[in-house]
């Protein structure tokens, strides 16, 4: 075969000017897309064609140590017999015909190029991640869109009937556990709320009875007003005691101020017999212990007075220390209400979130969700696609819908979309209580569970 070469490129060389006349023919890649600007990208398969054209037969003669099926390598170049390695990730299929045109020129010193035909043979695989049923590696085929893609896969991943009986029992079961917890959260934080704002009643969320049946929310109620009612009695009692010992001590201080003016009479009065007893034992009318015992009479007024002074300003410190002991019990119930409350509020954002993966787990097992749908509809979640497309620099990550056109090499990730619109039951901020349109309800668990179930059979 090298000999044959050899005395191909001779008789091109002898016969120039027929040569002249010879038109150069560069085959068209196949068109993948509508500019035709698909890039020969790692792993495509290509067939090239070198063609001679002999004026003297008035044929053309095929290059067949140069022809056959080549692949784009990892690295984006090509290795083909007497031109060796050629880098071709930056060219189309009619670029590259070209340029191996022009190489093989200036390697065999012909006058004119020969006629190269390059069609792309194969693409690189596409591949299916995520909720498909059958992911893995797909022949890729021009214009093929996400949505024919998945149904390459088998479409959705669907379980089995009775796996997903067995699902649905589990979730439906951790829903209705974080209903109970909800409502039972709400009513506290409504209590609590109560608590801290000094208000004579709770006013407990209207929306209580979506989360669970009549029932339980009745008996929730009545235990957290059985709480709220409790503390405040207990804090009633407290302040009722402290208000009748500053009534006490009030009291108190009245009966020390009559007896201290009773005593600052009496010493107006001995004070007054004492002067007057003073001249008749300076005239020796009067004995001296007379005097003496006025004096000590005197003294003992004078003493019991301070006695009453200091016993009423005693009693104003305890007036003053009952007063700050109730507005601390009040303070300590609010400061407690407060730090109960915002950890109940934590617990219901915690709740909130099992809530939401409850639902979503429960749909992607293919139940339908009370007050979703309509009577004999199914609802399914939604398939959400990113494409990882593989660039000259690095991977990309792009969004992408059913309709998106694939490119060879996209790795195509499916994953399953359950929106819901309730709001967050801890950031309410009216009552701190979840929209009436946005859980799931179940009025009877158990019913809604065997229906849940019958469903799927």
């Amino acid at each position: 075969m090298g000999a044959e070469f050899t005395w191909a490129i001779k008789r091109i060389l002898r016969k120039i000017a027929a040569a002249a006349m010879i038109f150069s023919v560069v085959a068209v890649p196949f068109p993948v897309y509508a500019d035709g600007d698909y890039k020969l990208a790692p792993y495509t398969r290509l067939r090239l064609t070198v063609l001679e054209w002999i004026a003297s037969r008035g044929e053309y003669r095929e290059w067949t140590a140069l022809n056959g099926e080549y692949v784009v390598s990892d690295q984006g170049t090509v290795l083909l017999p007497l031109i060796g390695t050629m880098e071709v990730s930056a060219l189309d299929a009619s670029s590259a015909a070209t340029e191996i045109s022009k190489r093989i020129q200036k390697v065999t010193g012909l006058v004119t190029m020969p006629n190269v035909a390059l069609q792309v043979v194969d693409y690189p695989a596409i591949f299916l991640v995520g909720n498909v049923e059958r992911p893995g590696e797909y022949r890729f085929r021009p214009g093929i869109t996400v949505l024919q893609a998945v149904a390459l896969a088998g479409g959705r991943y669907r379980p089995r009937e009775e796996a997903r009986t067995v699902e649905q029992i589990q979730y439906l079961g951790e829903l209705q556990t974080v209903h109970g917890e909800m409502v039972r959260t709400l009513a506290r934080v409504a209590r609590l709320k109560a608590e801290v704002a000094g208000a004579a009643e709770i006013q407990f969320p209207d929306t209580l009875s979506d989360l669970a049946d009549g029932p339980s929310v009745q008996s929730i109620i009545a235990e957290e007003r059985a709480i709220f009612d409790t503390q405040s009695n207990g804090l009633k009692r407290q302040l009722t005691n402290l208000d009748e010992l500053q009534a006490l001590f009030s009291s108190e201080i009245e009966v020390l101020q009559e007896k201290v003016t009773g005593q600052e009479k009496q010493i107006k009065l001995i004070d007054a017999e004492l002067e007057a007893v003073k001249p008749l034992v300076e005239r020796g009318i009067a004995t001296t212990s007379r005097q003496s015992d006025l004096q000590r009479i005197l003294t003992t007024l004078q003493a019991d007075r301070l006695d009453q002074v200091t016993a009423i300003m005693r009693a104003r410190q305890n007036i003053s220390q009952a007063s700050r002991d109730a507005q601390n019990l009040i303070n300590l119930r609010q400061t407690t209400a407060t730090t109960e409350l915002q950890t109940a509020k934590a617990a219901l954002d915690q709740l909130k979130i099992r809530q939401d993966t409850a639902e979503r787990l429960l749909v992607a097992a293919g139940s339908i969700l009370s007050g979703k749908t309509k009577p004999g509809e199914r609802q399914e979640p939604d398939l959400v696609f990113t494409i990882t497309r593989t660039t000259a620099a690095q991977p990309i990550e792009i969004a992408a819908n059913e309709d998106t056109i694939l490119v060879p090499g996209d790795v195509v990730r499916a994953a399953l979309n359950v929106r819901f619109a309730q709001k967050s039951a801890a950031n309410d901020p009216k009552q701190g209580s979840v929209d009436t349109s946005g859980p799931i309800a179940l009025p009877n668990p158990l019913n809604a569970a065997s229906t849940q179930v019958k469903t799927t059979q």
